[in-house]
């Protein structure tokens, strides 16, 4: 549900990004105030070791989920990309992104690339 300038709640001073998608009206705590896009949610194939707990020797190959989204909180002037699940979590700034997302690109050609 996105939020209108109709639908502002009386704390949010400031003009919502374009981007933002958020619904603020359950943010009435500070440390909860933040404008946030869609969340993509993105099926993956994961690596890692098991947890001990589990008892498998090596490596364990896993079909997860991933979720990406951008986050400003109210009154910062700092944007971060967070891609995350329930057990992991990666936030960086928008230009740093960026940066991982051209070499990303640009590995990926590399490695995909048909061999001449």
């Amino acid at each position: 549900m996105s939020n209108t300038d109709g639908e502002r709640p009386e704390w949010l001073d400031e003009p919502r990004p374009a981007w933002c998608h958020g619904d603020h009206s359950g943010q009435e705590f500070l440390a909860d105030r933040k404008h946030l896009s869609e969340q993509v949610l993105v099926p993956v194939i994961t690596q890692g070791r098991a947890p001990s707990w589990r008892h498998i020797p090596g490596d364990v190959v896993a079909a997860d989920d991933l979720t990406i989204a951008i986050y400003q909180r109210v009154g910062d002037r700092e944007t971060w990309l967070v891609i995350a699940n329930e057990t992991q979590n990666v936030e960086v700034s928008l230009e740093s992104a960026a940066r991982l997302s051209a070499e990303l690109a640009a590995l990926l050609d590399e490695v995909t690339a048909t061999p001449a």
